[in-house]
């Protein structure tokens, strides 16, 4: 590896490294927040903050992905990382000048994450300049980032808040998260990668119908982001809205047993991204549908589960296959789709990830307040195993077709 391409895709890792450990603080507490701050039907509230927080995904995903085809993703990225800072500074405006509720705390997730929907598919199309010839190892180290991250974004936010839990340490640590992104900025400003140019040939708009009708005429493609919005529906809402309920209500605990239990699955992402790196076990494509499998069946055991303790264990055995569908998913995209289009189809996979997200949350929150806790877990549990059932069956290999096209 020539020494200039592992400086750019060291200083990459660093930059995502530290950002993305402080958006881990700001996922980690923004939902309790809510819970903190409103008494009555609060699961509900909480499932719509979390919805507002990925609604743009929905809303904006593919103007972002023709944007970012558009414009050097660096700088793009660099913009992106400036804009969420700011935003993050403005939840002190808000707490002095609006007050907290669940309403004016969405309202600003909803900012946040539309400044995010331009970074995610400028990270993934750029990260092949970075890449070339090495993009699996590469896809999984830079995902060990966001594990790491995970871990240490969970655990220094539970840290911060202490015993406190107070709508103002919560805002302190959100702070600490501003000043990351300024980090990732500055990274990316010292990157030395040159991209080629892209330039300017029709509307935003045109475009993006344009990477619709590419990834609507991909049998692939297509049916890669049905089952992506099937894993997402069932399995997205109880990791966040689920977890912060299973902490509050069942095991009648605080905002930092709620940090360490998703830095717990951190460290199971984090090791299964390792492990990947290492050794990838299996073509991507099977890695995808039994990482789907598995993403479902390890909430079974939640049912039974009542002791904090047993509860860290096992969600970091259901973190640990977490990277076997991002990695898998993500090189498979990065590898069939040209590099003119990559913006828009990965805004399309950010958009169903992330809007299903959204989707999920809410409905999470609203089971949540009808449902006992543990069933939040075990129903989407089954639903996300059976996907992965139907994924085997129906989603198709791309790699085995571009070798038989290149053959």
């Amino acid at each position: 590896m020539k020494r200039s391409v592992r400086r750019d895709f060291s200083l990459f890792w660093i930059g995502q490294f530290v950002s993305t450990a402080g958006d881990h603080m700001f996922y980690t507490l923004l939902v309790f927040l809510v819970l903190m701050v409103e008494r009555t039907h609060a699961g509900t509230k909480a499932g719509l903050v979390s919805f507002l927080e990925t609604l743009p995904f929905l809303l904006l995903g593919p103007f972002a992905g023709a944007l970012v085809d558009r414009y050097p993703r660096r700088a793009v990225m660099i913009f992106s990382d400036l804009a969420r800072m700011a935003v993050l500074l403005g939840y002190w405006w808000l707490y002095a000048e609006k007050g907290l509720f669940w309403w004016t705390i969405g309202a600003l997730a909803f900012l946040h994450t539309a400044f995010s929907t331009l970074f995610l598919p400028a990270r993934d199309a750029f990260l092949p300049l970075l890449a070339e010839g090495w993009l699996f190892r590469a896809n999984a180290l830079l995902q060990s980032s966001t594990q790491m991250a995970m871990v240490v974004g969970a655990f220094v936010a539970g840290a911060l808040v202490g015993r406190q839990n107070t709508p103002v340490q919560i805002l302190r640590v959100l702070t600490v998260d501003a000043a990351t992104f300024m980090v990732s900025a500055l990274t990316l400003w010292m990157i030395r990668v040159r991209e080629r140019p892209h330039p300017i040939q029709r509307s935003v708009w045109k475009e993006s119908v344009e990477g619709f009708r590419y990834v609507k005429g991909d049998p692939f493609l297509r049916r890669l982001l049905a089952l992506t919005a099937l894993d997402n529906l069932w399995i997205m809402g109880p990791a966040i809205v689920g977890a912060n309920l299973l902490v509050q209500r069942v095991y009648g605990l605080g905002a930092s047993h709620l940090a360490y239990f998703q830095g717990m699955m951190g460290v199971g992402w984090l090791a299964g991204t390792l492990v990947l790196a290492r050794w990838p076990l299996m073509r991507p494509w099977k890695l995808l549908v039994w990482g789907i499998f598995l993403d479902g069946a390890t909430y079974l055991p939640f049912l039974w589960i009542r002791q904090y303790p047993l509860a860290l264990l096992a969600i970091l055995i259901h973190g640990f296959f977490i990277p076997w569908i991002t990695v898998a998913r993500t090189t498979m995209v990065q590898t069939v789709v040209p590099e003119d289009y990559r913006g828009r189809v990965f805004s399309f996979v950010h958009l169903t990830v992330l809007g299903f997200t959204s989707l999920s949350s809410f409905l999470t929150g609203v089971l949540g307040d009808n449902l006992p806790v543990p069933m939040v877990f075990f129903l989407p549990g089954v639903l996300g195993a059976l996907s992965g059932v139907l994924g085997a069956l129906w989603l198709p290999d791309p790699l085995t077709r571009t070798q038989k096209q290149s053959g």
